[in-house]
């Protein structure tokens, strides 16, 4: 575990969605903890398969969390053919 009083100390980023991080936390144990505690629970679960989440520690060791807005791509295919028209 990592010394709180080391650069950085135990804060992370972690953004989820569909129970898996969509940014890299390797780095933190903590992130990678509490990412486990949400895929085990069926509420967290049911909810980050809905919505993409970002959650903050930060240095006064505050939990931040904060639901971020899902961006759907339009297919490829849809895009060329709007614009040969």
């Amino acid at each position: 575990m990592r010394n709180p009083k080391e650069k950085g100390g135990y804060t992370f980023t972690l953004q989820a969605y569909q129970g898996k991080a969509k940014n890299k936390i390797k780095t933190s144990e903590v992130a990678i903890g509490l990412l486990g505690i949400l895929q085990a629970s069926p509420k967290a679960s049911e909810l980050l398969n809905k919505e993409s989440y970002e959650f903050v520690m930060d240095k006064h060791f505050k939990l931040h969390v904060r639901k971020e807005e899902v961006v759907v791509a339009a297919p490829v295919e849809n895009l060329v053919s709007e614009t040969a028209e």
